[in-house]
């Protein structure tokens, strides 16, 4: 028995691919539609045809298309067409299988008239005609090139046959009349990890392209448990000029620490204010010391307590712990020695604190803040979640000569600690400044450590230096590959996306009172707008976080791949993860049925493996 998924032809009683996918659209009309009246933007293509049918009945013959030539037809000569260009995805990306589709982006060889896009290995055979759906530059200017995407259950199907399995190999085929065809040269592999990706994250977009600071972003949120193809808004910035962005959250998704501020761009401390929001209800519940600890906060596993810098009330010399509702407090924990910390994060047992703590004679006017210092070193510390005390710190990594080391973050399984590390204090690159660093990786230390232990670096993660990879926060569950344990990884960059975005300009764009090297000013400061800064994107990519040192011989990262809901003409930064996501206006994953369940209508089909907005994605027996 055959059964077909938007065109694609499933062996359902082996439950693997053997697959044609056949159809086509295009802007034959040049009024850009994608063939069928919809936008053709490169991210919800026209040229797919939805619906439960059988393959045959996509002729692809009233948008200007024909069939395309099938494997074996002779290639063209070099001076007759030449081969497309893979630009994305990315080769080696593992991927959660439970996840939004990734568009395929390649630049045309001149002349072509007709493409096929593959996705390809042993037991998958998913081949699609398309003509040139061009992909939108977010600068506005000319498009550079092509892209497709695929339906969301034609994208579930490859990657639920795929788990923990070969990866499937894409590439692009050209032809100019049909009678040759090019095949793009660039090798393309795509994998799909064992488990879905469960939890979610709440993000700041802090500016859109064009916009002006302080009025054209907030905090949004996604659910992996669904498809939505957008960000969900949760808190954003309103016409009262009213800026909100650093936030945390506590893991179980029930208490957000968020820091509002005027529209004017800038990080001074002095109009910053902190309010607790109860997330469900995006309502007010408590602002510690009447609001007056900007900073970075953490919170218990199950938000009972929170624990917050000082920097405006103690300089940072003590964290304080207060109710999880930021009302009562709790605990004053004096550091020694005269020591400061900051940006704390705790494990996810509660027992363990990681921070901090920069020198204040690094800092233009001796001023040690939670945002702006140079050579900060890491410090591990035992806390009581009954009583909120802090144990003695001991040092996890000192900061060398030139070194800053910041943003750490707890494993879920605490076999690591994820974090910035910088090494370069040129005046170039902000003196080191943590605040922002061109020259920001992401690497990774072993926990508990050993002696001789140094930190990882996670080469196929950061891809170069001056990307600004920064901010990188774990998932909230361990997942697995091929036999090993994995944990994906966000962060913000100011790298490429494909063909939409070509990331030049200024790397940083606020803000104003900050040490005179962080320009240049914002809109409402000296008239500049955003239009020519580079927009930080948010990456995630998994990392092996085995605990067998033997595995610290080879790059225990993989590449990074861009989160596709996220809007690529946005400044998007600062992803903090929950176990569950629960904005009260994000689409809801629904309830799957158990596998074996009847589900819908479509002759009572056997499912249910996915949800999606709610309902069950059909899959064979």
């Amino acid at each position: 028995m055959k059964r077909a998924i938007f065109g694609v032809t499933l062996l359902a009683s082996a439950c693997l691919f053997a697959c044609a996918f056949a159809a086509c659209g295009g802007d034959n009309n040049g009024n850009n539609d994608g063939g069928d009246g919809s936008i053709g933007d490169g991210t919800n293509n026209g040229d797919q045809t939805t619906g439960l049918a059988d393959a045959s009945i996509f002729p692809c013959t009233d948008d200007g298309c024909t069939p395309f030539p099938p494997l074996g037809t002779s290639n063209c000569a070099p001076n007759v067409l030449g081969p497309s260009k893979l630009v994305y995805p990315t080769d080696g990306l593992l991927l959660p299988p439970n996840m939004n589709v990734l568009e395929v982006q390649f630049v045309p060889p001149s002349g072509a008239k007709e493409f096929e896009v593959d996705f390809e290995n042993s037991i998958t055979d998913v081949r699609v005609v398309t003509l040139c759906n061009a992909v939108p530059d977010v600068r506005q200017g000319a498009s550079k090139g092509c892209g497709l995407t695929l339906p969301q259950l034609a994208w579930n199907d490859i990657a639920n046959a795929n788990r923990d399995k070969d990866p499937v190999k894409v590439t692009v085929r050209a032809t100019i009349d049909g009678s040759c065809t090019t095949t793009s040269a660039e090798n393309v592999n795509v994998s799909f990890a064992k488990d879905d990706l469960a939890g979610g994250i709440y993000y700041w977009q802090s500016a859109t392209y064009g916009g002006i600071g302080g009025k054209t972003g907030g905090i949004y949120s996604h659910d992996f448990g669904t498809f939505d193809p957008a960000p969900t808004p949760f808190y954003t910035s309103d016409s009262t000029g009213t800026c909100v962005g650093c936030h945390n959250v506590s893991r179980d998704g029930l208490r957000m620490a968020l820091a509002f501020d005027d529209p004017d761009g800038d990080d001074e401390f002095s109009d910053v204010h902190t309010a607790v929001l109860d997330i469900p209800s995006k309502s007010k519940v408590g602002a510690p010391n009447g609001g007056n600890l900007p900073g970075f906060q953490t919170f218990t596993h199950d938000h009972s307590k929170m624990i917050a810098t000082t920097y405006t009330t103690l300089a940072n010399k003590a964290f304080v712990v207060y109710d999880g509702d930021g009302v009562n407090l709790l605990a004053t924990d004096t550091l020694p020695n005269n020591m400061v910390g900051t940006q704390p994060d705790l494990s996810k047992d509660d027992s363990t604190l990681v921070f901090v703590s920069p020198l204040a004679t690094t800092i233009p006017g001796n001023k040690v803040g939670d945002c702006h210092f140079m050579s900060g070193s890491l410090y591990t510390a035992s806390f009581n979640a009954s009583t909120g005390a802090l144990g003695t710190p001991a040092p996890l990594m000192a900061a060398g000569t030139n070194q800053n080391f910041y943003y750490p973050s707890w494993a879920p399984d605490m076999s690591f600690v994820v974090f910035n590390e910088n090494d370069d204090t040129t005046a170039q690159n902000n003196s080191g400044d943590a605040f922002y660093s061109r020259k920001a990786r992401v690497k990774i230390m072993h926990w508990p450590t050993q002696q001789n232990d140094q930190p990882i670096d996670l080469p196929a993660l950061n891809i170069a230096d001056g990307l600004s990879n920064s901010w990188p926060r774990w998932s909230p569950f361990v997942s697995h590959f091929h036999g090993h344990n994995i944990v994906w990884v966000t962060f913000s960059s100011n790298r490429d996306y494909g063909l939409h975005l070509t990331n030049t300009g200024f790397d940083n764009c606020y803000p104003p009172e900050s040490p005179a090297y962080d320009q240049p000013q914002p809109l409402s400061k000296q008239n500049t707008t955003y239009q020519n800064c580079a927009q930080p994107q948010i990456w995630m990519a998994a990392v092996n976080v085995d605990t067998d040192r033997a595995q610290d011989a080879k790059d225990r990262s993989f590449p990074a791949f861009w989160l596709p809901f996220q809007d690529v003409n946005s400044h998007n930064h600062s992803a903090q993860w929950v176990e569950k996501v629960n904005n009260p206006d994000q689409p809801d994953s629904g309830t799957c049925l158990p596998t074996g369940s009847q589900c819908g209508t479509d002759g009572g089909a056997v499912c249910c493996q996915i949800c999606s907005a709610g309902q069950c994605i059909a899959v064979p027996n």
